[in-house]
């Protein structure tokens, strides 16, 4: 496993800003693509979007 250094425009973010789940997202994906010798396949590709961005579902109204 190869391992990818951070850049430095992402370094030192505080978390909790609205901008970490974009951050977290790229970062992993970047590392998945220095781990494959091609391009990140589709089904990674979307379990990295979901683990950063989980579907929301609205909740039924119980009135």
């Amino acid at each position: 496993m190869a391992k990818v250094r951070t850049p430095p425009c992402l370094r030192g973010r505080e978390p909790g800003t609205p901008t970490q789940p974009f951050i977290d997202a790229l970062v992993e994906l970047v590392q998945a693509q220095a781990d494959t010798t091609g391009f990140v396949v589709l089904h990674r590709w979307a379990q990295i979007l979901e683990r950063h961005f989980p579907r929301s579902f609205p909740t039924p109204n119980t009135s």
